[in-house]
């Protein structure tokens, strides 16, 4: 075997280009920002935390490749974990969307309460942290973002006291993990904000978990499952305190499952605990039942009933399987609505602006359907199908453009590597992706136009990329199977290996790209301001 060839060779020859993108990085920032200026000493400091800190992720990033190699699904669960560490902490405290709604349920369960308590009253230091953070408060409050920290560590050493904060969610099982991380910090007598970095990792661990188990039953579209799972705003929103973590984590595994090569009891029950859980927080989960069509039902034994048994038609089978996971699913949703009727004391919730009523919404959307079909068009040709909008952090004020812009390549190119796999996949699979991509865009943009837009605007509100995630994976594996029927893939050509693990070739990228993101929002937070 030639040197090159070994991988500890390639990884040590790129160690000095770490050191070196490190090094240039503080470069920029001292000759743009005028980062350290005036501190003697600063500069070299900086640049040796940096490269330190380069070289941790680097030794972590060959430690997860050479030791995990054997197992693709843990090893892409730990560069999840990996480049999700730079969202945790390139973003300030409760500046993801709706972070402080979340954080005060994870709090209060890591609390061991419960129940949904409408004046529950929090510690001074959680009403301190939710009083000079939640809000975009790089734009908002004076002194910034570095204002926001003195006067919270101020208000700590003083025993400020600050109005007592409130959330109007009522969930319990999406924030489960964040609770776990929030308990152990309360143990360890934590302040507020420590307790709300170790929720946000709880929830980071959590979702790459739940990726790695949607990898494990997943056979066809890995790399493109990859490059979605990494693109910086799922890391961005698992690496906060937000349900989203739970939500996309079982989307994840529901569409692993139906794309697995086996249907048992064991994995149609998964299917319907999935989208019972999924179904409670969005109903937009009902857009991936047609994804169940594509379990191989028509396997001379499906595994549903007992060898010997005489197996009913393919058909019959899918109908049943769809039968199953609804039931189960509805089922799961209603005792979970059940239980959050019994534990809480929250009145009727009301809407931001007084002049959306869902109800009087959905009649005249039924009555005018010509219209809101050209307003469900136009928004979509204005968010561009919220592809170029994978950039848009913080509280939606943080946008950076180029992430905006290179997101959806890097998704693409995940594509392209599957085009092997998606010539190869029957036509069905397509159809069937595209029908639940269009479902997902239809029920997000309609939910969003119930929710957040008055019925008299032309335009739908409130959209955002994260919601779409599943429907972006939907779309590029009927892309994956255009390119390779393009290139006549389809045919087996002899004498040339046929690739069919492309995920490999995407992982490296989209982990490299995600890191680039969570620096550039660091850069945004912290540098520029």
């Amino acid at each position: 075997m030639r040197l090159w060839e070994k991988p500890w060779v390639r990884w040590l020859c790129g160690y000095p280009v770490a050191l070196f993108c490190g090094a240039a990085l503080v470069y920029d920032w001292r000759v743009i920002y005028a980062l350290g200026e005036g501190m003697p000493g600063s500069a070299a400091v900086l640049t040796a935390a940096v490269c330190g800190m380069a070289s941790l992720l680097y030794l972590a990033a060959f430690l997860s490749a050479h030791f995990l190699r054997e197992n693709p699904a843990l090893k892409t669960a730990a560069f999840i974990v990996l480049a999700g560490l730079f969202f945790v902490f390139a973003n300030p405290p409760l500046q993801a969307p709706d972070e402080g709604e979340h954080f005060l349920r994870a709090y209060s369960i890591g609390g061991g309460n419960f129940l949904f308590d409408q004046q529950e009253d929090y510690p001074d230091d959680v009403d301190l942290l939710m009083h000079y953070f939640n809000g975009p408060v790089a734009h908002t409050q004076e002194g910034g973002l570095a204002g926001g920290y003195r006067r919270y560590a101020q208000g700590l050493a003083e025993g400020a006291t600050a109005p007592n904060a409130g959330t109007l969610v009522q969930q319990l099982i999406p924030y489960v993990p964040q609770a776990a991380g929030v308990a152990l910090g309360r143990l360890a007598g934590a302040d507020a904000m420590t307790c709300m970095y170790l929720a946000r990792i709880a929830n980071l661990i959590a979702y790459a978990a739940m990726c790695g188990a949607a990898l494990c039953f997943a056979k066809r579209f890995t790399a493109i499952f990859t490059a979605v799972m990494l693109c910086p705003i799922a890391l961005f929103i698992v690496g906060s305190c937000s349900s989203d973590g739970m939500f996309l984590g079982l989307s994840w595994i529901f569409i692993g499952v139906c794309l697995s090569d086996a249907v048992t009891p064991k994995r149609l029950a998964v299917l319907a605990l999935c989208f019972g859980i999924t179904f409670y927080a969005k109903f937009t989960t009902l857009a991936l039942l047609p994804l169940i069509t594509l379990l191989p039902f028509d396997a001379a034994d499906s595994g549903i009933l007992p060898h010997g048994k005489k197996q009913p038609s393919p058909a019959a089978r899918c109908g049943c399987a769809l039968c199953v996971v609804l039931a189960g699913g509805l089922l799961t949703a209603r005792l979970l609505n059940g239980y959050t009727a019994l534990a809480s004391n929250y009145g009727s919730f009301e809407y931001f602006d007084p002049n959306i009523d869902p109800a009087a919404q959905v009649r005249f959307i039924f009555s005018n359907l010509p219209r809101y079909a050209a307003v469900f068009c136009y928004t979509l040709y204005r968010d561009g199908l919220c592809l170029f909008s994978m950039g848009n952090f913080g509280q939606l004020d943080v946008k950076i453009e180029l992430v905006n812009t290179v997101s959806p390549l890097v998704l693409l190119f995940a594509a392209g590597c599957s085009a092997l796999e998606g010539a190869r996949a029957p036509r069905k699979t397509g159809w069937v992706m595209g029908a639940s991509a269009a479902l997902l865009y239809a029920f997000t943009y309609t939910g969003m136009y119930m929710t957040c837009t008055p019925v008299t605007l032309p335009e739908i509100n409130g959209v955002q990329a994260r919601y779409l995630l599943p429907a972006f994976f939907a779309l590029l594996a009927p892309i994956a199977m255009l390119m390779g029927r393009t290139m006549g893939l389809q045919e087996p050509r002899r004498g040339k290996p046929q690739k069919t693990q492309p995920a490999p070739q995407v992982l490296y990228p989209s982990f490299l790209w995600a890191a680039v993101s969570a620096v550039l929002l660091f850069q945004r937070y912290y540098i520029e301001a």
